[in-house]
């Protein structure tokens, strides 16, 4: 046979297909335009953001030094290597009623140092003008405006009057408010001799690691007199200093798996639905002498020449989108590389998408060819039993939907996969219990009451060690019957749960030089467990003993510490037989035996590490008669805020305590999931988009190829309502099978997704509830789109006359 070596043929040959199907076209470009746009503006918003907060933090502090008198904060400042600075004092953080202050003096550089917020009105100068968070005020009932009086306790249990000079405006779900005072308040409350914190950033750091910046700031704090120990650095500044941090690569890259799937079974399904209607077309080319070769290069060349529309278009689309939601967070340096790679994934996605259309094509004998008609499943027709069936517009279009089982297949795989994603999704959001995951992180109860763990950065306070000042709390301990009586006599209250406890200073056995150098930083609590306590959280020893009586016979006591941080900081990690010295309150030492390695009982209080008898703590504290460190009110779920205004109507009335309510950790919960929900049913929508432009085209392409098949049933005796039925009908088996799809391996991926993460216990226990809402608004938007369909696919069968119909190919 004579065969054609007119290799420019080829390029012609693609040009007129091209021309012949501009529909395919059309959808092809949209789909891979999408794609490519979607994958970049995702990477570009997330990588930008991530971008913006380096910028942001490069030109914040690096270093603090704490500690500090005035003159000792104006040599600091006056020093050649730094380049800003700015002072702040903590002045508490009292707890009014059910919300938090805290009470703090910062100059102006400061603010601009740290991430405070958009400022309204001016810095305050009199004694008695303060700056708020707008939180604050909307929490109070009262505008969001300056020049305003607002009647205060400031932690010292008086009221004053102050004028509000200036407004921060800050998102703040914690119901934690800070409150800037002037230097003349500063002043007054410490009797003209604070104590400042400096944050500095030093000149030339740019391009600095953390032991650069370390060995300069060390420098800096000799020169200057200052001990290491007034030394901190901020670690925000060097842990977000990466522009490509791995989790934002790794979430990025799961993203763009997703969509590529999806825009992969777009790309098959089309090209496949092209390559079976033409497959006539394709053996006229064979028999002329075209070789199998040649007709794989026409189909490339088609899927190159919409790629290379598309794929620019996409990429520029993208660009634009991303500049415009982040254009704090542009950088040439990774969006150029963003834009490639997304170019080069895309590109690679439709090549392989199209490898079975072409092989499929290529395959096509001139024999075969001109024997198969535009809507046969592309193989040799069998012959078969005749059967009698009862013919009906439903019969008919069930018939339809499986000439071409792979054709049905792709497009309910393509919308199938939105589904499962969407169930996953949705049932993960519907799911997770925003209580349970408070009280993952809370522990017992509703409202915790503990005695106070330090001074609050009060100025007024003597500076006594942190164990000090815990034991002179202790020696008159708010925490006593008359308080257990109050909190257990509140309507809705079940129990009140008590822990004892003190705090000690300890000599390790083994010890970093951090940890010898600074024996003031090894002051821990002790938590003393009664005997039902010790049985109670039995569960929890790894190894050792957690018997009561052998532990107070033997002056036992149990380390748990399963993080190891005790050997990150302080290069101790427990073993059972160590001897651990405590410093009591007399002077002398106590050697306390490790008898017992535990898991930390979750059951609120903050990490502790050591648990003994509570019958050995006097051994500790000969001057305290009240250990309890801990009260924590367990009642009835339905009346959890009556308790909670019982407690804060008492709470006036308390010193040297620390109330946190449950519900606080539950509303910051509740937040955070409504950030999360955004932009994973966003996902999911784009998604789903990709699906729902499969179901159009195939059920487009139904259309405009059947109507000789149309006009014929048509002629003999199928009215207009009939055919709206039968194509009603077909569209419903996509809905049908979707759906299906949907409740199966959506459910069963949505219920071990659930199954996964409870596992895990991240978000606290998960039971499974299947998503009702979702579901049902992803199949109402899936019968809309079969309603609108129908009415379409007659009135554009009706633009034709019969006979027109009949004689179209």
């Amino acid at each position: 046979m004579f065969r054609n070596l007119n290799t420019g043929i080829i390029k012609r040959l693609a040009v007129n297909s091209l021309k012949s199907d501009k529909k395919r076209n059309l959808f092809l470009i949209l789909t891979i335009a999408f794609s490519a746009c979607l994958m970049l503006t995702l990477s570009l918003k997330i990588l930008g953001q991530n971008t913006k907060l380096n910028r942001y933090l490069k030109g914040r502090y690096q270093t603090v030094f704490t500690d500090l008198s005035a003159e000792k904060v104006e040599e600091l400042k006056n020093r050649p290597e730094v380049e800003r600075s700015g002072v702040k004092v903590s002045l508490g953080t009292p707890r009014i009623r059910d919300y938090v202050l805290t009470i703090e003096y910062v100059d102006a550089e400061t603010a601009s140092l740290l991430t405070y917020g958009e400022l309204e009105g001016s810095w305050p100068e009199t004694e008695n003008e303060i700056i708020v968070e707008s939180g604050c005020l909307e929490h109070l009932g009262l505008p969001i405006q300056t020049g305003q009086t607002l009647n205060m306790d400031m932690g010292d249990g008086v009221k004053r009057d102050y004028t509000v000079s200036g407004v921060m405006h800050t998102e703040n779900e914690a119901r934690i408010y800070r409150v800037i005072v002037s230097e003349a308040y500063l002043n007054a409350v410490t009797d003209g001799n604070p104590r400042y914190t400096l944050n500095i950033r030093l000149r030339g750091t740019e391009g600095d690691d953390m032991e650069a910046l370390k060995g300069k700031t060390l420098a800096l704090a000799e020169a200057c007199g200052l001990k290491e120990q007034q030394v901190f650095y901020s670690s925000t500044y060097f842990t977000m200093g990466e522009d490509l941090p791995i989790e934002k690569v790794m979430a990025i890259a799961f993203c763009c798996l997703l969509i590529v799937v999806a825009t992969s079974l777009v790309i098959y399904s089309l090209f496949y639905i092209s390559v079976v209607a033409k497959t006539q077309e394709y053996g006229r080319l064979r028999v002329i002498g075209t070789t199998r070769r040649q007709i794989k290069k026409l189909v490339r060349r088609e899927g190159l020449f919409v790629s290379g529309i598309a794929i620019p278009v996409g990429i520029l689309l993208g660009s634009l989108l991303g500049f415009l939601l982040e254009p704090g967070g542009w950088k040439w340096s990774i969006s150029i590389p963003c834009m490639a790679v997304i170019a080069v994934l895309t590109e690679a996605a439709v090549m392989i998408s199209i490898r079975t259309p072409l092989k499929i094509a290529s395959s096509v004998s001139p024999v075969e060819a001109v024997r198969i008609n535009e809507v046969s499943t592309g193989g040799a027709v069998r012959n078969k039993e005749r059967k009698q069936r009862r013919i009906t517009p439903v019969g008919l279009a069930f018939l339809n939907f499986g000439r071409n089982r792979r054709k049905a297949a792709l497009t309910l795989c393509s919308l199938g996969f939105t589904g499962i994603l969407l169930m996953c999704a949705a049932s993960y959001l519907n799911s997770v219990d925003a209580d349970a995951m408070a009280r993952a992180g809370f522990g017992v109860g509703c409202v915790h009451i503990e005695l106070e763990q330090g001074d609050n950065g009060a100025q007024e306070i003597d500076a006594d060690s942190a164990t000090e000042y815990y034991t002179k709390i202790e020696q008159d301990n708010p925490l006593d019957d008359e308080m257990f009586r109050e909190l257990s006599q509140i309507d809705g209250v079940t129990d009140v749960a008590v822990f004892r406890g003190c705090k000690s200073d300890f000599i390790f056995p083994r010890m970093n030089d951090y940890a010898r150098e600074n024996p003031d930083t090894l002051s821990f609590r002790n938590i003393g467990l009664s005997r039902a306590q010790m049985e109670k959280y039995s569960d929890m020893l790894l190894e050792g003993t957690i018997d009561y009586d052998i532990l107070v016979k033997e002056h036992g006591v149990l380390a748990g510490d399963s993080e190891k941080l005790m050997y990150r900081f302080y290069g101790y990690q427990p073993q059972l037989g160590d001897v651990i010295q405590v410093k009591t309150d007399q002077g002398t030492t106590v050697e306390l035996k490790v008898m017992g390695l535990v898991e930390s009982p979750h059951v609120g209080i903050d990490v502790p590490f050591f648990y003994v008898p509570d019958a050995l703590l006097p051994l500790l504290k000969e001057s305290v008669d009240n250990f309890n460190t801990h009260y924590m009110v367990e009642g009835e779920p339905d009346k959890e805020v009556q308790i909670e205004e019982a407690v804060i109507d008492m709470m006036e009335d308390w010193d040297h305590v620390e109330i946190n309510f449950l519900s606080d950790i539950r509303h910051q919960m509740v937040k955070s999931m409504e950030q999360i929900k955004l932009p994973l049913y966003g996902l999911v929508v784009f998604i789903a988009l990709f699906g729902i432009l499969n179901l159009v085209n195939t059920l487009l392409t139904n259309v405009v190829t059947r109507r000789q098949e149309f006009g014929i049933l048509q002629s003999v005796g199928m009215s207009g309502g009939q055919l709206s039925a039968m194509l009603k009908a077909e569209c419903f088996f996509y809905v049908a099978g979707t759906l299906l799809i949907t409740l199966t391996l959506g459910t069963a991926a949505g219920w071990t997704l659930c199954r996964i993460f409870d596992q895990l216990g991240t978000f606290g226990k998960l039971v499974f509830h299947f998503p009702f809402v979702p579901v049902f608004v992803f199949a109402a938007l899936l019968l809309v789109i079969q309603m609108v369909f129908s009415v379409w696919a007659v009135r554009y069968c009706g633009k034709e006359p019969l006979i027109q119909r009949i004689k179209s190919e």
